[in-house]
Parts: C-alpha cells; sequence; structure tokens
C-alpha cells in the first residue's frame, strides 16, 4: 500500500548528489522493502549535475526537494527531515551503499519501542584514508556517548518523529543523529529520589 495522505505512518528521506545510473535501481529496491507499508519518500536532490531528479520514477507517495546548488549530505538530510511528514523517520542513502531490505529490521526496533536505531556498514565502499578516518571518529564519539553505536557515519537510521526535533542543522550532522537522539532522551530521563518506602 502506497500513501497519498498528508500523513503516512513512515517518511524515507534519501540525499541523493549524483545518482542517475543508481537511482531506478534504488527505488526499485526501496519499494520491494516498504511494500504493504505506508509511507512517503522524500527525495532531497542536493545540486547534482547529472540527470538525477529527471530519473526519479513520481507517484504519490513520492516528493522531491531540488537544492540549487551542492550544499553537502547534512544539508540535504536536514532539509529532508524537515519536509518530512512520517510518525517514523528513515534516512538512506540513495548510492546503494544501504540496503533499502534493511529497513524493516530498523522499523521492527522502533515498534518494538526503540526511539532511534542506526545501521552500520559491512562492506563499505570507501578508501582507506576515509574508513581510518571513520574508525578514529567513531572511538571518540563512542567514548563520549558509551551507546555502543558502531558506525555513526552509516546514513541508515530510523528515529520516532520527536528525535527529528531535537536536531538542529551543522555540517556533519548526519554522523553525530545517534548522539542527539541520545542528549534528547537523557535530557528526558526520569530523575527522582524516594524519601521513603512504606
Amino acid at each position: 500500500m502506497t500513501q497519498t495522505t498528508s500523513s503516512p505512518e513512515i517518511s524515507v528521506v534519501v540525499p541523493l548528489f549524483n545518482e542517475e545510473e543508481s537511482i531506478a535501481i534504488f527505488q526499485t529496491e526501496l519499494s520491494a522493502a516498504l511494500s504493504g507499508l505506508d509511507y512517503e519518500v522524500v527525495f532531497v536532490d542536493d545540486g547534482s549535475v547529472d540527470r538525477t531528479a529527471e530519473r526519479i520514477e513520481t507517484a504519490p507517495n513520492i516528493r522531491l526537494i531540488r537544492f540549487e546548488k551542492n550544499s553537502g549530505q547534512s544539508a540535504a538530510i536536514y532539509a529532508g527531515l524537515t519536509a518530512a511528514r512520517g510518525g517514523t523517520v528513515v534516512i538512506i542513502d540513495g548510492d546503494l551503499q544501504n540496503d533499502p531490505a534493511d529497513i524493516p529490521k530498523l522499523l521492527a526496533e522502533i515498534a518494538r519501542g526503540a526511539d532511534l536505531v542506526c545501521g552500520y556498514r559491512i562492506k563499505r565502499r570507501d578508501t582507506v584514508t576515509k574508513r581510518l578516518t571513520s574508525r578514529i571518529a567513531n572511538a571518540v564519539r563512542s567514548r563520549y556517548t558509551k551507546d555502543g553505536v558502531r558506525d555513526t557515519g552509516c546514513t541508515l537510521k530510523a528515529m520516532q518523529r520527536e528525535c527529528v526535533s531535537a536536531l538542529f542543522p551543522f555540517k556533519g550532522m548526519h554522523r553525530f543523529i545517534d548522539m542527539f537522539g541520545v542528549r534528547w532522551l537523557l535530557s528526558r530521563r526520569l530523575n527522582y529520589k524516594i524519601r521513603e518506602k512504606m
């Protein structure tokens, strides 16, 4: 089932930059992964200079935001998150580095009560330098949050709509979404002391 009303259960935000070669495959895989769900897809074309936007197959549940110029992945994700209307929001790259078939696993964790679920990349298609930099950044961030998240650079994430309001825009924001989610949850932690029990 696809969604045509204004409030779908799930919004999938997909940042894109020069993905004309992969967008058709991605849309097919995404549609198969979300089959039977009430969803919308918010594609954000981050100033592509190829035919990415023209290659997106249109449908009532497909929305497109196009930037005038390349502004970076964080800007594309933030624009998509603020435009998303679903109660649960999923973020996934459109370059096939994330498998859309993993989305139902994340949604299952949200359904079990998680506020934020992060994916991680097993087979990364990055340079050795990029992988090493990412490993160091993940170690530093993990030491700060002690949350056990393996790969904050992985775009694949699902969150409750309330988590989106805990984010604020800055370059590199997408790498820290889990950290802000943790901060948001900690700020709402119950804090009480029992004076006496009878």
